[in-house]
């Protein structure tokens, strides 16, 4: 289930660089430091996990926004049996420790070097707007997920709002 874990990383560093992006790529303080405060009045016990679902929210509207087409999923929305198991794995104590360990990243610079881990040799152009990053079906061995995430941090580093999407193929 290493391509779970991933996807959690994945998605809450792309979630909270779009945060705090310059301008904000969408409209949410979730994974900030003072959007954690309030959500661990509320969920003390699953703040980080409370602040990434609202993150991902916020992100996936922007990214259905931009997308809007059948056959193309992103990385705040995959196929329905990928969810479910993301759901469930998310839950288990590596996984939590992992968003843990994210959240305690101190700023941008950090989160993006992370990003960039993710990346790994894959490269991509700062393109604004919809980017295609493979299919996905590829999801699970982890070609597609490093084309987002260099997708991502090409945006990121320019500044220029980057929706990386991947195909289904059998549509």
């Amino acid at each position: 289930m290493d391509w779970i874990a991933a996807v959690v990383k994945a998605r809450f560093l792309v979630a909270s660089l779009g945060e705090s992006a310059s301008p904000p790529w969408w409209r949410s303080q979730a994974t900030s430091a003072v959007g954690q405060r309030m959500l661990g009045r509320l969920f003390p016990r699953t703040m980080v996990a409370a602040s990434l679902e609202t993150a991902s929210r916020a992100a996936r509207l922007e990214h259905d926004t931009h997308l809007g087409r059948l056959g193309a999923y992103h990385l705040f929305r995959l196929p329905v049996g990928d969810e479910a198991a993301i759901l469930d794995e998310r839950r288990s104590a590596h996984i939590s420790q992992g968003l843990q360990s994210l959240a305690a990243l101190d700023g941008t610079e950090e989160r993006l070097r992370a990003l960039g881990e993710l990346a790994g040799g894959a490269r991509a152009s700062a393109t604004q707007g919809p980017v295609h990053s493979g299919a996905v079906d590829d999801l699970r061995r982890g070609a597609s997920l490093a084309q987002i995430c260099a997708a991502y941090l090409a945006g990121f580093q320019v500044g220029r709002p980057t929706y990386p999407y991947l195909e289904d193929r059998a549509r």
